[in-house]
């Protein structure tokens, strides 16, 4: 049993320094020289980030990676500076407001990523291993009942 937990942190603190999320934002011609946009939603029409220009490549402190492509731009997260949340990729419009060109929701780590999927596996098994137990721990009481006999 400590081997098989040993085994699960290592590959989750391996998951960690390999585990990046990307966005990729696909603008029009029109909005090339644009600054670009990285935030973090707050509500449906808002968001709280940073702005960056076409050349950068590291954002946030080395937080964010941009690739540059022709007709896009890619953001890969190494580590979502304002935790996990829904995250737009966008442009800053002439007059100040986003244009929002991509959304996805950013864990805050790999851990966390790999926990809300395992938790949908595991909530269904639970009471599944439960019955099982149940008749396992019943029928070797009742096979042993029937050999003090």
């Amino acid at each position: 049993m400590h081997r098989l937990i040993s085994i699960l942190l290592l590959a989750v603190g391996t998951c960690e320094t390999v585990y990046w999320q990307t966005l990729t934002c696909p603008y029009k011609d029109t909005h090339e020289s644009l600054q670009r946009v990285w935030c973090r939603q707050t509500s449906p029409e808002c968001c709280t980030g940073i702005t960056f220009s076409h050349t950068d490549r590291s954002v946030d402190g080395g937080k964010l990676k941009v690739t540059q492509g022709s007709d896009s731009f890619t953001v890969v997260a190494v580590e979502p500076g304002y935790g996990a949340g829904l995250y737009w990729c966008g442009m800053l419009s002439r007059n100040n407001t986003i244009i929002r060109l991509a959304e996805g929701y950013f864990h805050s780590s790999a851990g966390a990523f790999i926990w809300s999927l395992t938790r949908w596996i595991l909530l269904p098994l639970l009471p599944m291993v439960t019955i099982l137990t149940r008749i396992y721990v019943w029928t070797k009481l009742k096979h042993l009942s029937k050999e003090s006999e």
